[in-house]
C-alpha cells in the first residue's frame, strides 16, 4: 500500500502534471519542426513534456520522503492578488498605463498579511513611471500612457 509522506510536495506534483497535460493538450495542433528549425510547437510541447517529468519525479518522492502537512490555504491573498490582475484589464485601456499600475499595485498590496501603505506608494509611483517608459516610450506599445 502506497502512503503519501509529503502531502505538500504531492499537491505540486498534480499542479505540474496539470500544467503540462495543459501545455500538452492545447499545443497539441501546432506544427513541432525540428531542434534546428523550430515550429510554433516546439517549445510549448518540450516544456510540458519536462513539466510532466518534474511532477512524476516529484511525486515519487512524496511517496519516500517524509514532509511537512498541508497547511491552511491563504485565500484571500489569492482573491485579492487575481482581483487586481482583472482590475488591470478593465482599467488600461480607460485609465492608462501610468494610472492603472499605480492602482492595481495598491490593491494587490492588501494582499499582504503586513501591509507597509507608505513603501507601497512609492513603489507604486515608481513602477508606474518605469512601467510607462519602458513599454510605451521605449517599446512603442501602443496602450495609452494617461487617460
Amino acid at each position: 500500500m502506497l502512503r503519501v509522506r509529503d502531502p505538500q510536495r504531492l499537491l505540486f506534483a498534480a499542479f505540474l502534471l496539470a500544467m503540462g497535460l495543459c501545455g500538452l493538450w492545447f499545443g497539441w495542433k501546432l506544427p513541432m519542426g525540428t531542434a534546428v528549425r523550430m515550429g510554433a510547437g516546439y517549445m510549448p510541447k518540450v516544456l510540458s513534456v519536462i513539466l510532466l517529468a518534474f511532477g512524476v519525479g516529484l511525486a515519487a518522492a512524496s511517496l519516500a520522503v517524509e514532509g511537512p502537512r498541508l497547511e491552511r490555504w491563504a485565500w484571500r491573498g489569492l482573491a485579492i492578488i487575481l482581483a487586481s490582475l482583472c482590475l488591470f484589464g478593465l482599467l488600461v485601456e480607460r485609465a492608462g498605463l501610468l494610472v492603472t499600475t499605480a492602482v492595481v499595485i495598491l490593491a494587490a498590496t492588501a494582499a499582504a498579511p503586513d501591509r507597509r501603505w507608505r513603501e507601497a506608494a512609492i513603489f507604486a509611483v515608481v513602477m508606474a513611471v518605469f512601467c510607462t517608459v519602458v513599454f510605451r516610450l521605449l517599446l512603442g506599445l501602443p496602450i495609452p500612457a494617461l487617460p
